[in-house]
């Protein structure tokens, strides 16, 4: 056994999502390195996002799409010595290397899965934290990296993800989870929940358009930069459409619900679908992507789901008329 399940199997986090401050472990993501002299340039033409800004040293959300515009897979991507850092959701893995090696060719990228680097989540008093730790404290949407770790801040919430090598991120965990609860991947995905953060999971794939995610207002598509992967139906759709759903996150009681699947109204209509969902105290929480003109309860087949709002930490688009 390694020091850093060592760690986590002596500290034994609590299942579930618990109100801030909070330090999770990181087992939801999974690292991909993408190497080589067209890395950059390869993945520029396959994901949503632009990498201008990422080179810059932006930390953002992304997806890679079908040809039909929708998301297959997502990742979040940093810039990092020799190439770009990606964090996949647990189990995508796979899929996310198949997805971007399609096109690959004859072009200088490869992408080598990580096992070794492991994943914490910190949320709320993102900063006194990390200052405490003596790690880099990135400001809002950036990425630092210094000594082996990589900081990646949300642009929206007072979140933060940690990567680094499980010996060295278990050297810097007592003064991280100071004054904190402690709890596990779930409990990392509810505050990705409360951020309005949602990932492409299993289950899922080829049903949402970036600007249904809210990747436009979170910054991970761009309808400026050129050619990529389903480019066509975003622009379309963001130029001359209109949109008639988008993801919103809710408090809601009853079972655990799993991403795809579809939930309807009083009248037994489908007007939503799941992107995440996590136990949690009070209540669960969840994502999940809503025709704008519904209103009242979601119900899953014919139980009621007790849905209550939860406000996002940015402000949606109105709607076009």
């Amino acid at each position: 056994m390694d020091a850093w399940q060592s760690l986590i199997d002596a500290q034994q986090p609590v299942h579930g999502g618990r109100p801030a401050p909070t330090l999770a472990t990181g087992e939801h993501l999974a690292v991909i390195h993408a190497e080589g002299e067209e890395a950059g340039d390869y993945l520029q033409g396959q994901l949503t996002v632009d990498l201008k800004a990422v080179d810059e040293g932006a930390h953002r959300a992304a997806m890679h799409l079908s040809l039909k515009g929708r998301g297959l897979v997502s990742l979040r991507i940093a810039r990092q010595d020799g190439g770009y850092l990606l964090l996949v959701p647990a189990g995508q893995t796979e899929a996310t290397v198949r997805c971007l090696e399609k096109y690959r060719l004859r072009a200088k990228v490869s992408f080598r899965p990580d096992l070794e680097v492991r994943v914490a989540q910190l949320a709320g008093g993102v900063d006194a934290t990390l200052a405490a730790a003596g790690l880099p404290t990135p400001g809002p949407g950036q990425a630092a990296h210094r000594d082996g770790v990589s900081v990646l801040r949300y642009a929206h919430s007072d979140h933060a993800l940690i990567v680094a090598a499980g010996p060295l991120l278990a050297t810097h965990w007592q003064a991280l989870a100071a004054e904190r609860a402690l709890t596990d991947g779930a409990g990392a995905r509810y505050q990705d929940i409360l951020a309005g953060e949602g990932q492409i999971q299993a289950g899922a794939e080829d049903l949402f358009l970036p600007q249904v995610l809210n990747y436009d207002v979170l910054g991970g598509v761009s309808f400026k930069k050129g050619c990529y992967t389903g480019q066509e139906v975003v622009a379309r759709m963001h130029f001359k459409g209109k949109l008639k759903q988008r993801m919103a996150a809710f408090h809601y009681r009853g079972p655990a619900l799993a991403p795809g699947q579809s939930l309807r109204n009083d009248q037994g209509c489908a007007v939503a679908e799941v992107v995440d969902a996590a136990p949690g105290e009070p209540d669960p929480a969840l994502l999940a992507v809503v025709r704008l003109d519904h209103e009242g309860d979601l119900f899953l087949d014919d139980q009621p789901l007790q849905v209550e709002p939860i406000a996002l930490p940015y402000e949606l688009p109105k709607p076009k008329a």
